[in-house]
């Protein structure tokens, strides 16, 4: 059968007739509020996309893969990527160690850092104080073939030395020796230097690399810590692009060409769990960043490196991060990332271990080697909603550096703290829907496993506690190094640990949840056990086993113990159990038309008898009002803000 008469069995279905479709299944309900998804970008999702949605998207008119503006990606036969993996070995040998035992195992790029984990609560990171603990970190690896990245906070110039010091005037050593003064000042609150100073040294620490290790970028525009701060896709994207540009004026001022300068500056991301958007944030800065290259009259785009998020990583029923690092680093592989880094599943609660680190290194090797995701270039070109969210993330994110730009640029708008104010209310507005469980966490603040106890599991201390390293104890041909390219009167940074401005409020979304149930625990070590909610189930089977199900899930967030009675017969029968089981909170759960008589039986021989028991209704019935007066003294149901609502209860139970 020709392909002709193929499509001849498919006739083409109008826009009207779909709509028209759809309006008849709504039976009348309002189309804006069932069907159109308003993202926390400002951005309205449609049900459905058709080619038609495209149409004026000019880039998608002539782009090819491998072509300005590189939305299609910078390849034009493959999509392949750096599996790129974390060294967290702290001593330098067995750092050494670590790296080529994963390198012999499928990764092909190493990042190593020095430096505490702001993003989670483990230290990790290598300990280096001297060239020889540099060198040893390095020892028998090739630097000509294997990337290595270099996470060194604001201490850029401290990193080149040591690696210039060990690889010499090379051309082949690649990788990155990451400089984020901006985004450090945003993190820490703290500057090593002053403005100019620091700029001044980033700026010297490029030149110097373009000349003498030029496959090796200086300077990053990291996004981890807006991203955990709870910046949304437009906002991590914009102010990455503000970044990128201060630096593009700052690098050509120092002398750089604008080629040396671009290929200076690496883009190093998180990627969240909102699959379809995250795959547009990579696509939409490719765009932005080859239009600001062209301007610079440059041809190129971002180098541009993903993380899994912490953001969204739990310490509770933490196997669920694997499947979400996988959700992340498909997003990131399918929009035709560079490299990509997995965090292991359970760093945010201690130093992974072998099996971790497998894992997160095999989700790599599994998207390649098994769904072959590196073999297909550009895997979402033609899908109309993907191609639709990019040009709106690009076109909001471009707006919103702009006005940026207009009120003086990056590095000044941290100083003003209006950086920081935005993220605030950003992340307040998460946190919102985390705490009303309209944002799911499974296993924190959905379905819990109440089996699971974690607060034995986390060890926020593990290891040697990181030495900060102070450059005046460094070996002295480090001193030397900087004296070649800066001048006699340069000495590297060194910070006085003055805070200068309001740091960002880096958490995981999922932090508030888990101080609740890790409170419980330790309520639970030093009562015998943790607080427990009778379930009085009574009535109609359906409703009370389904507000059973829900309020068992909504004390569990908090590690409360639930007793399902599966039925009680009678207000007598009832208290027997209620005595029996000891609670210390009593939930009705029934049919909202059936609960003013069950509540007038129940409620009052209940407070008669346990009086510090605290009764509740689960739902939210009309006649609240005439349920207090039965003696109901709260409600939960679906519009309860969870985290409100179970802190009182920790407070008023004593947990707390």
């Amino acid at each position: 059968m020709s392909q002709n008469k193929l499509f001849l069995e498919f006739p083409d279905v109008s826009t009207e007739e779909w709509e028209a479709t759809i309006n008849a299944d709504l039976k009348g309900a309002d189309y804006e509020k069932k069907l159109i998804w308003k993202t926390l970008e400002g951005i309205s999702v449609k049900p459905y996309y058709r080619k038609a949605d495209t149409d004026g998207i000019s880039w998608l008119l002539n782009s090819l893969p491998g072509e300005f503006p590189y939305v299609r990606g910078t390849k034009k036969t493959d999509n392949d990527w750096e599996v790129r993996v974390e060294i967290y070995e702290q001593d330098a040998k067995a750092a050494n160690t670590a790296a080529k035992h994963n390198l012999e195992r499928g990764a092909e790029a190493l990042s190593f850092t020095s430096r505490i984990c702001k993003s989670c609560n483990v230290l990790k990171g290598q300990n280096i104080q001297s060239q020889a603990d540099f060198n040893a970190l390095l020892a028998g690896i090739d630097l000509n073939k294997v990337p290595v990245y270099f996470n060194f906070g604001s201490r850029g110039a401290q990193a080149l030395a040591l690696l210039y010091n060990l690889a010499g005037s090379n051309a082949n050593v690649k990788g990155a020796v990451t400089f984020a003064p901006m985004a450090e000042l945003a993190m820490s609150g703290k500057a090593a230097l002053a403005k100019d100073s620091l700029l001044k040294e980033a700026a010297k620490v490029a030149v110097f690399a373009a000349k003498e290790l030029p496959k090796v970028r200086t300077i990053a525009v990291q996004t981890h810590g807006f991203h955990n701060a709870g910046a949304n896709i437009v906002q991590e994207l914009g102010l990455a692009l503000s970044a990128g540009l201060e630096y593009m004026n700052l690098l050509t001022d120092a002398g750089l060409s604008a080629e040396q300068a671009a290929s200076q500056i690496a883009f190093n991301f998180s990627i969240g769990s909102r699959y379809f958007l995250e795959i547009a944030k990579i696509r939409a800065l490719r765009i932005l960043w080859a239009n600001v290259l062209k301007k610079y009259g440059v041809e190129g785009t971002a180098k541009i490196h993903a993380s899994t998020s912490l953001w969204n990583a739990t310490v509770f029923d933490p196997n669920v991060n694997m499947l979400r690092a996988t959700t992340e680093a498909m997003s990131a592989a399918i929009a035709g990332a560079d490299s990509i880094t997995v965090n292991p599943y359970d760093l945010v609660f201690k130093t992974p271990d072998e099996f971790s680190n497998r894992i997160a290194r095999n989700i790599q090797l599994l998207l390649k080697n098994e769904c072959n995701f590196n073999k297909i270039v550009d895997p979402s070109a033609g899908s109309y909603y993907i191609e639709t969210l990019t040009e709106q993330i690009a076109s909001k994110a471009l707006e919103f550096c702009q006005k940026q730009e207009s009120e003086g640029g990056m590095y000044a708008a941290v100083q003003r703290g209006s950086v920081q104010k935005m993220l605030a209310e950003s992340q307040k507005q998460k946190e919102k829907l985390i705490m009303q469980r309209r944002e799911v966490f499974i296993g924190t603040n959905q379905y819990p496993n109440l089996l699971e106890k974690m607060s034995d599991k986390i060890k926020k201390d593990e290891g040697v506690a990181l030495k900060d390293p102070e450059l005046a104890n460094l070996s002295g041909d480090v001193q030397e190094f900087a004296n070649k390219f800066a001048g006699k009167s340069y000495s590297l940074a060194k910070s006085d640990g003055e805070t200068i401005v309001e740091k960002l409020d880096i958490r995981r979304g999922s932090e508030v949840f888990e101080n609740l149930r890790l409170q419980t625990e330790e309520y639970a070590k030093k009562n015998g056990n943790a607080p427990k909610v009778f379930l009085w189930t009574a009535g109609d089977l359906a409703m009370r086993l389904a507000r059973a199900t829900f309020i068992k899930n909504f004390f569990g967030c908090a590690g409360y113990t639930a007793v399902d009675t599966n039925g009680v017969p009678n207000a007598a029968a009832g208290l027997e159990l209620v005595k029996k089981e000891n609670p210390q909170i009593v939930v009705l759960c029934s049919k909202d038309e059936e609960y003013l008589e069950l509540a007038k039986e129940i409620f009052p021989a209940l407070e008669k008898e346990f009086p510090n028991i605290v009764r509740i209704v689960a739902g939210n019935p009309k006649n609240a009002e005439e349920l207090k007066a039965a003696g109901a003294q709260d409600f939960v149901h679906v519009l309860t803000n969870a985290i409100e609502s179970l802190s009182v209860y920790q407070k008023k139970l004593g947990v707390a």
